[in-house]
């Protein structure tokens, strides 16, 4: 369904849906994988895929065929044209300057090493939503931020009910001494 892009079959990855439904999927990748998700615009053109969500440099796409259950991975459009470029030995036309502007890196070296390891950071991270395998990163503990803490207004100082507040925290609290 998604064909062939400028940057060739070794830049696509295809996978099937199966039973999974693809938002899912992208609340998954975006919950877990640091993915963002999309609006599901078609920047290849009409019928060759629309982006259900991203990784820096990298689309995941849904198949917008009638009945077609296929998701893709692929790098964006710029990465595309700058890696057929590459390929077909055309780097030498391209300064730094439009490296580092089309993709955020220094060079050559830096685009490749990194789009590789991209991409396969993404397909990674598809493949085990899809097998419902992806969850959070381990991370180290973090204080746990209480949602009326997020959503508490700026006390005002000279209240009475502010110093009470700040007597009970400091009450509640152990210094150790």
């Amino acid at each position: 369904m998604f064909g062939l892009y400028p940057a060739g079959p070794e830049w696509v990855r295809s996978f099937s849906l199966a039973n999974n439904a693809a938002r899912d999927i992208q609340k998954s990748l975006v919950d877990f994988a640091g993915f963002t998700p999309a609006i599901q615009h078609q920047p290849f053109g009409h019928d060759r895929g629309a982006v259900l969500a991203q990784l820096g440099q990298t689309l995941l796409l849904l198949a917008t065929t009638p009945g077609a259950t296929e998701i893709a991975i692929t790098p964006s459009v710029q990465m595309q044209h700058l890696l057929w470029s590459y390929q077909e030995g055309y780097a030498s036309q391209w300064s730094a300057a439009e490296i580092h502007g089309l993709s955020g890196y220094s060079g050559w070296s830096e685009l490749l090493t990194n789009a590789r390891r991209e991409f396969s950071r993404a397909c990674d991270h598809v493949s085990a939503a899809l097998a419902g395998t992806l969850c959070a990163p381990i991370c180290a503990p973090q204080r746990a931020v209480v949602a009326a803490d997020l959503n508490a207004s700026f006390p005002n100082e000279d209240d009475d009910a502010f110093y009470a507040q700040m007597a009970a925290v400091v009450e509640g609290a152990s210094c150790g001494l």
